[in-house]
C-alpha cells in the first residue's frame, strides 16, 4: 500500500477517498504493514505519520465513534419487554390468571430528540475539528524532528568540512616552522583542530537519538536509520497578518473545535429546559389466563390491557440546577472561545516575526555574509603564506565561516519550523508547494 499524501482539511467533511484511504490503512493488520521507511523527504514523512501514527489514529477513531453516537441519539429509546409470574394464581370469573407479557415503548417529550441529536452532531464536529488539530501539531513535531535532524547532519557536515581545511592549513604552518617560522601557528591550528573534533564526536553521538525520535512520529522501530532529502523545502510566506486572523473562524481548527463546543452547550441548555416536560410510554399487557372452575362463556380468555404512563419532573430545584449547570458549561464554553481568538491572533504575531527573522538571515548569509567570509579566508591566507598576516587571524576566518555556514541552515531550519507552526495555528497549509531555496 502506498503512503497517501498530506491533505490539509479544509471542508468540515472530508473526501470520501480520503476518508477510505485512511480507514484502509488504520485497518490494515499488523502483518500486512510496511516495511520502515528510510529515504525520508519531509512530505513523505508527512504522508507517513498520517497514515501510521498511532495517537493521530486514536484520535481518528474517536471522531468515528462520534460520527456513529449521531444516529444512536436520534432514535427512540429501546423498547422494553415485560414478564411477570404469578407464584399464586390470581382468580378471576373467566379463570386463574397466570402469567402476563407486557411491551412498551418510551416516547421523549417533543423537541427532546431532535436536541439530543443535535448535541451529538456538535460533539462530531468538535471531534472532527479535533482531528484536524490533532493532524496539525503531528505534522508541527514531525517537521520539528525532521528538521533538527537535517540540521544536525549539516552541522556535522559543515564541521568535517572545517576539519579538512584546518588540516590542511596546519600543513602550511608545519611546511612554514621546518622553513624556521616560530611554531605557535602549528600549536594553535592543533588546538583548534581538537576543539572542531571533538564538536563533531559530539554532534555524531547525538544522530541516533534525534532519528530515534522522528521515528517515534513515524511508528517506526526506533533504530531504523534514515536518509533525509539534501535540502529543506523552503516557500516564501506572505507577511499578511490581516488576512490570516481574518479567515481564523473558517480555517483554525482550535477555533473551530471551540465554536461546536459552544453550539453543544447551547444545545445541552435547550435539552435541559425539556427535560422539565414529561416524557410519555405506552404500552400493551396480555395477561394468560387459564379455565374457569366453572363453565361460564368467557372461560380461559386472555385479557389484553393498553397502558400508558408519564414520568413526573416534579422536582423543581433539580430541574432548575440542570439549568443553571448546562448555562454554566455554556459560558464556559463562550470564554474559551473568546480567550482563545485574542491568544491566537498574538501567537500568529510571534510566528510571523519568526518567519521574518529567519528570512532575513537566510538571505543576509546567503547573499553576503557568507560570500565574504569565504573571500576572508583566502586574502588572509595569501597575507599567511607571504608572511603579511598572523595566523590567529586566519584561524578567526574559519571560526567565521563555520558561524555563518551554520547560521544559514539554521535560520532554514527555523522558517520551516515557523512554517509549520503557522500552519497549525491557522489551519492553512504553508509547507507544501516548496522550493529548495538553499540550492
Amino acid at each position: 500500500m502506498k503512503c497517501q499524501g498530506t491533505q490539509f482539511i479544509q471542508s468540515r467533511r472530508l473526501t470520501a477517498p480520503a476518508l477510505c484511504a485512511l480507514c484502509l490503512g488504520m485497518m490494515l493488520p499488523e502483518s500486512e504493514a510496511e516495511p520502515p521507511v528510510t529515504n525520508l523527504t519531509l512530505h513523505t514523512a508527512l504522508a507517513y505519520g498520517e497514515q501510521y501514527n498511532t495517537q493521530l489514529q486514536a484520535v481518528y477513531n474517536r471522531w468515528m465513534g462520534a460520527e456513529e453516537n449521531i444516529r444512536v441519539q436520534k432514535a427512540l429509546p429501546d423498547p422494553l419487554l415485560t414478564y411477570g409470574y404469578y407464584f399464586e394464581s390470581v382468580e378471576t370469573r373467566i379463570g386463574p390468571q397466570e402469567q402476563s407479557f407486557g411491551i412498551s415503548q418510551r416516547f421523549p417529550a417533543f423537541g427532546k430528540r431532535s436536541v439530543m441529536k443535535a448535541i451529538a452532531t456538535d460533539v462530531a464536529r468538535a471531534a472532527e475539528q479535533k482531528y484536524r488539530r490533532e493532524k496539525l501539531m503531528l505534522d508541527q513535531s514531525i517537521v520539528n524532528a525532521y528538521a533538527e535532524l537535517y540540521y544536525l547532519r549539516r552541522s556535522i557536515a559543515i564541521t568535517q568540512d572545517r576539519i579538512r581545511l584546518l588540516r590542511n592549513l596546519e600543513e602550511v604552518a608545519r611546511t612554514r616552522y621546518k622553513a624556521g617560522a616560530p611554531m605557535g601557528p602549528t600549536l594553535q591550528a592543533q588546538i583548534e583542530l581538537g576543539r572542531l573534533e571533538d564538536t563533531l564526536y559530539s554532534l555524531t553521538d547525538q544522530i541516533k537519538p534525534h532519528e530515534a525520535a522522528l521515528n517515534a512520529l513515524l511508528n517506526q522501530p526506533a533504530d531504523t536509520a534514515l536518509s533525509l532529502d539534501e535540502h529543506l523545502p523552503y516557500r516564501a510566506v506572505p507577511d499578511d497578518r490581516t488576512d490570516l486572523v481574518k479567515e481564523l473562524g473558517q480555517t483554525s481548527p482550535e477555533l473551530m473545535e471551540l465554536t461546536a463546543r459552544l453550539e453543544q452547550g447551547g444545545n445541552q441548555l435547550k435539552l435541559a429546559q425539556r427535560d422539565r416536560l414529561p416524557d410519555v410510554t405506552l404500552g400493551v399487557m396480555y395477561i394468560d389466563t387459564g379455565d374457569a372452575a366453572m363453565p361460564v362463556s368467557d372461560s380461559g380468555k386472555n385479557p389484553v390491557i393498553g397502558t400508558i404512563g408519564i414520568n413526573l419532573p416534579i422536582w423543581i430545584g433539580k430541574n432548575q440546577s440542570r439549568i443553571r449547570a448546562a448555562a454554566h458549561q455554556q459560558m464556559a464554553a463562550q470564554l474559551m472561545l473568546e480567550n482563545r481568538t485574542q491568544t491566537l491572533e498574538a501567537d500568529i504575531q510571534q510566528t510571523l516575526f519568526r518567519l521574518r527573522d529567519a528570512e532575513r538571515k537566510i538571505s543576509l548569509y546567503k547573499a553576503s555574509l557568507i560570500p565574504k567570509a569565504v573571500q576572508s579566508i583566502e586574502v588572509n591566507r595569501q597575507a599567511y603564506e607571504t608572511g603579511s598576516m598572523e595566523f590567529i587571524n586566519l584561524i578567526d576566518s574559519e571560526r567565521m565561516l563555520l558561524e555563518f555556514e551554520l547560521g544559514h541552515e539554521r535560520a532554514l531550519v527555523d522558517h520551516l519550523i515557523a512554517r509549520a507552526e503557522l500552519s497549525r495555528l491557522t489551519g492553512t497549509d504553508f509547507l507544501s508547494g516548496s522550493d529548495h531555496e538553499n540550492d
